[in-house]
């Protein structure tokens, strides 16, 4: 069931509100310096064709000032760029701060791609509200479960540095994973692995390999994983059928362990293997 606020909400009426009586509410889930990028495209898109959809303000209309929860680029473009005294705006009532960072995270994940850390603290924050209900998540956000605990998971285990590599897009969630899981979180080494994907680039069949050869050898260092993982592979596809209950297994398997499913079959066949002897 979504999360409903027990206070007046007046969504379908749109008031012109003084920008002077608005704050950026701290549950909004953008972070600012994401807010302003693109800016001025986004300003003169509003000047042409003025502003289609109304921002989303906390509490009820005549009770300044106001806290804003959805709408911070269109409110940022009409308070820095067109310089104008008032926005539109419609009310959402007096929400919780659970409520008010689902309805901020809806959004924006609806409209121009979050920064990664804002997104995964704000899905972090839902998480420990919801007593840890990866499922409650998804049904307040619509997102889905592999990318609620991807959230979960990165959030928890990334170091500021990782984060900070992140946030700039030099790397991408699926390596941090694969990092992480191939350090078998030993999280010095993790950036240690990040640091040499950034550097050396691998291509995306090496960086699959990072994660299978970083937890068959744990003793192994960032850098003689990377260079096992970029060595000249042979590789060969194997097709294999496999019954709709094992397909359904691998499916909920992948998404708890954040793994590509060839990933997984490969490190379940080769663990499988060497149990059997025939790897040493």
């Amino acid at each position: 069931m979504s999360i409903q606020s027990s206070h007046k909400a007046d969504l379908d009426t749109i008031h012109p509100i003084q920008i002077k009586e608005i704050t950026i509410s701290n549950d909004n889930v953008r972070g600012v310096t994401e807010a302003v990028k693109d800016l001025d495209e986004l300003a003169a898109s509003i000047k042409k064709h003025g502003l289609l959809q109304p921002v989303v303000l906390l509490g009820e209309f005549g009770n300044p000032p106001y806290q804003l929860i959805s709408g911070q680029r269109r409110f940022l473009a009409h308070k820095q760029i067109l310089q104008v005294k008032y926005i539109n705006a419609v009310f959402a009532g007096n929400l919780s701060k659970t409520e008010a960072i689902v309805r901020s995270l809806v959004e924006n994940v609806q409209r121009l791609e979050l920064d990664y850390q804002d997104t995964s603290e704000a899905v972090t924050f839902l998480y420990e509200k919801f007593n840890k209900d990866e499922r409650k998540v998804v049904a307040e956000t619509g997102l889905s479960l592999q990318k609620v605990r991807e959230y979960i998971m990165i959030e928890a285990k990334a170091t500021p540095k990782i984060k900070d590599r992140l946030k700039k897009k030099q790397i991408s969630p699926v390596d941090v994973k694969r990092a992480i899981r191939a350090a078998q979180d030993n999280l010095q080494k993790a950036e240690e692995l990040i640091e040499l994907i950034i550097k050396l680039k691998p291509d995306p069949h090496q960086r699959r390999r990072i994660a299978i050869y970083g937890q068959a050898n744990k003793s192994a260092s960032a850098l003689n994983i990377l260079e096992a993982a970029m060595k000249p592979h042979i590789e060969q596809n194997i097709i294999v059928s496999l019954p709709p209950h094992i397909r359904a297994a691998l499916v909920k398997a992948t998404a708890k362990m954040l793994m590509e499913p060839d990933e997984l079959m490969a490190k379940v066949l080769a663990d499988w293997l060497r149990a059997q002897g025939y790897v040493s």
